[in-house]
């Protein structure tokens, strides 16, 4: 049997990926595995300690509101030092703040450490893109951003099942004498690949630098299409803020399910949103990177329209996982569609751009969301989410969609 083209172009493509891009893929990987088991448990972990949701929204807001503040400054020196060690010390001041939440009930460590990860965040989300975008060809890129996300869904959802089952293991073991012990302990255990996907930073190339260390705007050369893409993604950052991060707390309080069914409820969704992602390269090679990211966020707003009113648990996970399966899709493909949009030397300041916007709205989504599940509203923040998803998408049609063709600008690696 001969294989077809493009079966072999995209085989092709997996083996070109570079040494530095598979590095990359693999501490993402270990990041999501022990964030799958955060997803599960952590905001339970709080709620079972006696901290209502709008406190839950109020605190996962901190970090969001100083990772924006602090992006565009991140993003200035990210363009003018190394993005290796600068992403570096971010992970490594993310995985400190985390163990004090792991670690700490005390409403000011709580607090302190959304301050410490905050910072973290802010400057290590403007290098990741910039960083892979440097250590990888225009023949490859698609590949390594949709392969690096799709086995992030593979390692979430390793990590999900896990973290269902942890808590019953520590119990069952022993070791757990309570709900609120079981959830510690399974958090503790998240750390160990959390641990190891900082260190797998440490061999990855670290890049070159320019030699004008003089901060300002003044490398910035497309902004217009920055300021545009910033609006579009602002817009789609505050319906995600509603909602995004409270899905345990939805599930557990509409359908009354325990953690171990919510861990497998994630796992199925992100099994489902992995085999889109692989599937993502070959679905640009037949429309494009604008046919991709409007038609599949648009063909996701259907399925979160459902779970504004969904009555029951089943009906409620078909919106989950329909949802995220083509709205995440699209969101590789637009890293790809923005960084090759830009020039080299101005990728982390407009990283910095997009993750203020993006921090900022989803901060104030947060807390809007918390206040919302704390008054009883559970499906209303998914009605304004679909809202305001469809005007992000009308946003960048509007903008980008129209246009003869897309931004592509020579990558200069």
């Amino acid at each position: 049997m001969s294989i077809s083209p493009t079966k072999l172009r995209y085989i092709e493509k997996i083996h070109l990926i570079s040494r530095d891009a598979r590095f990359t893929i693999a501490s993402w990987a270990l990041w999501a595995f022990g964030f799958g088991i955060n997803d599960v448990l952590f905001n339970l972990y709080l709620l079972e300690a006696g901290f209502g949701e709008d406190f839950l929204g109020f605190f996962l807001s901190i970090a969001m509101f100083l990772a924006g503040s602090l992006a565009i400054l991140a993003g200035m020196v990210a363009d003018r030092y190394s993005r290796k060690r600068i992403l570096l010390m971010g992970s490594v001041i993310m995985l400190f703040a985390i163990l004090i939440q792991y670690s700490s009930l005390n409403p000011i460590h709580l607090l302190t450490s959304q301050l410490l990860y905050g910072i973290g965040f802010g400057f290590s989300g403007v290098c990741w893109q910039p960083y892979t975008v440097s250590v990888t060809t225009r023949e490859e890129r698609v590949h390594v951003f949709s392969v690096r996300f799709a086995l992030y869904l593979v390692a979430s959802l390793l990590g999900s099942l896990t973290g269902g089952v942890l808590p019953t293991v520590w119990t069952n073991l022993g070791f757990a004498v309570n709900l609120l012990t079981a959830y510690r302990l399974s958090l503790w255990t998240a750390l160990i690949p959390l641990t190891f996907g900082v260190l797998i930073i440490i061999p990855m190339s670290t890049d070159r630098v320019q030699n004008n260390h003089r901060f300002g705007f003044g490398n910035i050369h497309n902004r217009a299409f920055i300021g545009k893409y910033a609006l579009a993604w602002s817009v789609s950052g505050l319906g995600a803020g509603l909602f995004v991060q409270f899905f345990n707390v939805y599930f557990n309080l509409a359908f009354n399910v325990d953690e171990m069914t919510i861990g497998f409820i994630f796992a199925i969704n992100t099994l489902v949103m992995a085999a889109g992602n692989f599937a993502s390269p070959a679905i640009v090679d037949r429309i494009g990177k604008l046919g991709t990211i409007i038609w599949f966020q648009t063909l996701s707003i259907p399925f979160l329209v459902t779970l504004s009113w969904s009555p029951v648990l089943s009906i409620a996970v078909i919106g989950y996982v329909g949802r995220a399966l083509f709205m995440n899709i699209a969101w590789p493909v637009m890293d790809v569609f923005y960084m090759e949009g830009l020039e080299k030397e101005e990728r982390s300041t407009a990283m910095g751009v997009i993750n203020m916007g993006d921090s900022l709205s989803r901060a104030v989504g947060l807390n809007i969301g918390g206040w919302l599940l704390a008054s009883g509203f559970l499906r209303l923040p998914f009605a304004f989410a679909a809202i305001l998803y469809s005007g992000s998408i009308v946003l960048f049609y509007w903008f980008f969609g129209r246009a003869d063709k897309e931004p592509m600008i020579e990558s200069q690696v």
